[in-house]
This record gives structure tokens, sequence and C-alpha cells, in this order.
């Protein structure tokens, strides 16, 4: 009999902030270059507001704290905030802004905690994306904009988590290589992944293949050969379980050596051989 004890291992979660809260319109939205002597004087805001800064500069004090004002940054102002806004008289601010207020259930509305009042939105193409997407809600309503008004809001809120949790990337550099990954890798889900694909990938891109792993290993945490290989080897499952394609036909089409190389691999990603692993998924349906 063995002796000893077998410890658990504890798996620590992060609770969502937003679980269990839900969001509706609130009195206002819309975007607007602000006029020349433009200014924004609240006593106590009535509900919840993403101000959103395209361009121009100026500061914003809430309750008697000021915070600069610049392009990128998102205000989440909160009901009975105090505010005040100044622009900067040569470099006239362009905002997008979006009022808002909990929904539902009272003590878990209550439990809501937004972000900082002032965030640095590391993604500002798609935060402004979403922030459009709300406008449009507004003017030409679809069938349910409820729930996605409260989808979209949420999925604002999450960008604004995890600009205030993540260090911001430095400079306009980093936006741009975080644009390259982003196209390389939608390049890769369409099939480039042989060796050669990835130096056409990565010339096409203006840089090395040298390079580009090192961009992808900073931004994914893995390596571009890494990265396309994973890629390579769910299609390869998605084939094994969805369609009746032969395992060789499957290596084959993917750009495998061999019939060989290909189980290899596959069981080393997936534990078990190609066979083995189309016995245990759900019989393909053929398609006609």
């Amino acid at each position: 009999m063995e002796s000893g004890t077998n410890e658990e291992k504890t798996v620590v979660r992060d609770v969502s902030p937003l679980s269990g809260v839900a969001f509706g319109p609130g009195r206002i939205m819309g975007k607007a270059r602000c006029e020349p002597g433009w200014s924004w004087h609240v006593q106590e805001m009535p509900d919840y507001d993403f101000w959103h800064v395209l361009a121009g500069t100026g500061s914003m004090t809430v309750n008697g704290s000021r915070y600069p004002i610049a392009p990128g940054c998102c205000f989440t102002l909160r009901p009975g905030d105090r505010i005040d806004v100044e622009q900067h008289p040569d470099d006239r601010l362009t905002v997008i802004y979006c009022h808002f207020r909990t929904t539902g259930d009272d003590e878990k509305a209550g439990s809501f905690s937004p972000p900082r009042r002032r965030v640095e939105v590391h993604d500002g193409a798609r935060f402004e994306a979403l922030m459009g997407r709300l406008l449009e809600l507004q003017d030409m309503p679809p069938l349910w904009a409820e729930v996605e008004f409260d989808y979209t809001i949420k999925l604002l809120l999450l960008e604004l988590y995890r600009s205030e949790r993540e260090t911001r990337p430095a400079g306009r550099a980093s936006v741009r290589h975080r644009e390259l990954v982003r196209r390389t890798s939608d390049s890769l889900r369409q099939g480039a992944w042989a060796e050669a694909d990835l130096e056409a990938v990565a010339a096409e891109a203006g840089v090395s293949q040298r390079y580009l792993s090192q961009l992808f290993k900073r931004h994914t945490g893995r390596t571009l050969k890494s990265y396309a290989a994973g890629l390579r080897m769910e299609r390869a499952r998605l084939l094994l379980a969805e369609s009746d394609m032969p395992v060789t036909q499957i290596a084959e089409t993917l750009g495998y050596a061999d019939l060989y190389s290909f189980s290899k691999l596959f069981k080393a990603y997936s534990g078990t051989s190609p066979s083995g692993y189309r016995k245990r998924s759900p019989a393909a349906t053929p398609l006609e």
C-alpha cells in the first residue's frame, strides 16, 4: 500500500468582472468634432459614459482630479461624476461617446466595477469600430438590437480591462508589429503552412522570416514555425473528424513529406495516431 498523500492542484481562475451584469442604452450617444470654443461641464453624470478620443488634446477634471486628453484614450464616466472638460484651442477634439446603464438584477448591477476613469486603449481601431457599431444600433436597430448592445458594451469593457492590466506597446512601431502578426496569422489560417510559404509570407510583409518569427514569439508566445505547425495540426484534426478523406490524402493535402512523418508529428501533438483520433471522433458526414 502506498504511503503519503496526493496534493490536489489548485486552479486559480480570473473571474470575469462582467459576470451576471447586463447593460442597456443610456440617454445619448454620438460622434462629433467639437466646435471652436467648446467646453463641457456636468454637475452630476446621470449614467455611465464611454468618451473615446479620436483626435485633439485638452484636459478633463473628474471630481476634482485632472486628466490629460489625448488621442487613443477613453474615459469611463460614472453616475454621480462631476465633470469639466476643456479642449486646446488650436487642437480641437474629435470624440465618439455612448451613455449606457446597468440593467436587470440590482444586486448584480451593484457589483459592477468599471475600469479606471482614463485608460489608454491598446487597439484603437477595434475599439473605434465597436463604438461605431453602437451608433449603428441606434440609427438602424436590427433584430435583437438590445442583446447586441449589451454584448458590444461588454466587448468594449473587456478591451478597457485588458488595456488597464497589460503593458502598453511602446510607440507606433509596436502597433505596426501587432498588425503585421495579425495579418500573417490570417494568411497562415488560410493554408500558408509549408516552409516555402513562410518565406513568401515574410517576403510579402517586407521582413525576414527570422525577424517575423521573433515578432510572433513576442506577441503570441510561439515562433512562426510553431504557430504554423499548430494550425496545420488543428486542420488535420478537423479533416480526420469531419471528412471521409483517407489519412494518406490528408497528409498529402497538408504538405507532409509522407504518411510516416505526418503520423509521428500528429501523435506527438495529439497523443494518439491519426487513425486512433478518427475512431474516437464522431462519424464524418460525406459532403454531397
